[in-house]
């Protein structure tokens, strides 16, 4: 009796980790079954009790030198990236992620140019840690050697066999395909005009949605390049976030990501930083360009970050908020299923600590915490949303 693949599909996606592992050896039929992107999202639900959830995250800061992946869930492997090749002018560098997506990675290694005292490129690579298959990309002149603005865009559920390179040089947009194996030009312009579009660009770190890369802007506003298209325009903002009087009362944007098909923005005043609670806005529809509180975040319940019978728990909270006021940022938003999208979560960071918190429950816990002694919280890093790469397996093969 054979069973037909939505059914084996159901049963396999029931596995643990570990088992679900094993299982993708013993025929072809359910080797290519566990392959699927989407197989794995309902993996990774049905193992965490249907919440959303990340198998982990990378802390990537190559100012400081900082370079970590710490998972969040059990039985998921720790993505090792030493199958990434040293060569000879890369034989004193490090392996830094530049971008995440959907299960690859988008890695460079800094080199050393022979007879360019103190110059250094790099080379990149495309990877996927769950099957150790890496593909070095040659990137052109201008678009963006050094590796700071290249963006990977990879969308299994429209193009399951193709990635693009998204790379912002300093004369125009070029794409590179996975399918071609080559670059194309997709926009012009002169980046040293002050009528440049990028002139303002708060990051060179975009977001990939819905078949685009999103940046976002010093002024109130968001940029927005179309892969296929190759347009460049302007995205609307909430009206709260496009008055000038918010503008300058305090942050444009906190934070700017993708997850669940939906574009999220955070941004709020000095007085909402100050009580750590605030908004999370996402565009429900991209061709209306509506946006809608998803979520109401109040971290006053910071406390459960510190032990109850702490006798200076109280106190702990009071300093912790602090530092979220001056020191403190979003991370990342993982939407909740469904149209509400309950059971989110919003990682985010104060001084010394990442945390987690459920905007269900509104419980907070910590899941990274820097291991460096120091006298003061002030000397500890708080990160932001440039340096969280989040991470979720996936089985393509490049």
């Amino acid at each position: 009796m054979t069973f037909p693949d939505e059914i084996i599909a159901n049963i396999l996606t029931r596995l643990p980790p570990k088992e679900l592992v094993r299982a993708r050896v013993v025929c072809k039929q359910w080797h290519a079954l566990t392959s699927e992107h989407l197989f794995m999202h309902t993996n990774l639900l049905r193992t965490n009790a249907g919440h959303p959830v990340i198998a982990g995250f990378f802390l990537n800061d190559e100012i400081h030198e900082t370079f970590s992946y710490n998972p969040l869930l059990r039985g998921y492997s720790s993505p090792d990236l030493s199958f990434i090749p040293t060569t000879a002018d890369t034989a004193n560098s490090e392996t830094y992620v530049t971008s995440s997506c959907h299960g690859l990675l988008l890695c460079r290694r800094r080199r050393r140019i022979d007879g360019e005292l103190g110059v250094y490129r790099a080379r990149h690579y495309v990877c996927n840690p769950e099957t150790m298959e890496f593909f070095e990309v040659d990137v052109p002149a201008g678009a963006g050697g050094a590796g700071q603005y290249l963006n990977l865009a990879y969308d299994p559920l429209k193009s399951r066999h193709q990635y693009r390179i998204v790379a912002r040089g300093h004369d125009g947009i070029r794409v590179y395909s996975s399918r071609t194996r080559s670059w194309r030009t997709a926009v012009r312009y002169d980046g040293r005009c002050r009528c440049s579009p990028f002139a303002g660009l708060r990051h060179p770190r975009g977001v990939f949605w819905n078949g685009s890369l999103v940046w976002a802007m010093l002024s109130p506003r968001l940029l927005r390049f179309a892969i296929d298209s190759g347009e460049l325009s302007e995205m609307p903002l909430p009206p709260r976030l496009r008055s000038e009087g918010w503008f300058h009362a305090g942050w444009v944007y906190a934070y700017v990501g993708e997850s669940g098909g939906r574009l999220q923005v955070i941004g709020y005043t000095d007085e909402e930083r100050r009580a750590a609670c605030f908004d999370v806005l996402e565009m429900r529809d991209d061709e209306e360009g509506e946006w809608t509180v998803l979520y109401r975040v109040d971290l006053t319940r910071v406390k459960e970050l510190y032990d109850p019978g702490d006798d200076d728990g109280a106190r702990v909270a009071r300093v912790t908020l602090e530092h979220f006021s001056w020191g403190g940022a979003p991370l990342h938003v993982v939407r909740g299923p469904g149209e509400a999208g309950r059971h989110g979560v919003l990682f985010f960071s104060v001084p010394g600590k990442i945390a987690c918190y459920d905007a269900e429950s509104r419980a907070v816990s910590v899941v990274w915490q820097d291991t460096a002694t120091t006298s003061s919280p002030k000397q500890l890093l708080s990160y932001t949303w440039f340096n969280f790469y989040a991470y979720t397996p996936s089985f393509l093969r490049l």
